[in-house]
């Protein structure tokens, strides 16, 4: 039984310095994305879809921001605070009112899509522009 112990030790340890928290191809396991060789899988891609459907026009192209509404990649939201923000709107106290989409079937739905292609793109692994698509 003790040598089964060791093993498992010694498995934990080279697991943990080897990138434990990582899935096999680099991910993050707090990662919504899952970018591979420059192509997103299809939920990081729908996000594209959907976030090109109706966020860019005021958070700008690739959520870069623009002088409407607020850059979403320099300052990346956690995802319980992206989901609340989307599903029930935010105001600045200002002039600046997004509203909520909670009951919209176009991006409702697809909140955790539009943060993986969020994420990725605030983490580097997408770059600007229309990303290609991971075969399943």
């Amino acid at each position: 039984m003790r040598g089964l112990q060791y093993l498992v030790l010694f498995a934990v340890v080279v697991f943990s310095f080897a990138g434990g928290g990582m899935f096999a191809d680099g991910v993050a396991a707090d990662r919504f994305y899952r970018v591979v060789d420059g192509k997103a899988d299809a939920r990081t891609y729908n996000g594209y879809r959907r976030y090109n459907a109706g966020c860019n026009h005021c958070h700008g192209p690739d959520g870069i921001g623009s002088s409407f509404a607020s850059s979403l990649v320099d300052r990346p939201l956690g995802i319980e605070e992206f989901r609340r923000i989307v599903r029930n709107g935010r105001t600045s106290g200002g002039t600046s009112v997004m509203n909520g989409f909670a009951n919209d079937p176009n991006f409702a739905p697809y909140i955790d899509d539009i943060y993986a292609y969020l994420q990725a793109r605030a983490e580097g692994a997408l770059g600007r522009g229309r990303p290609r698509r991971l075969e399943p």
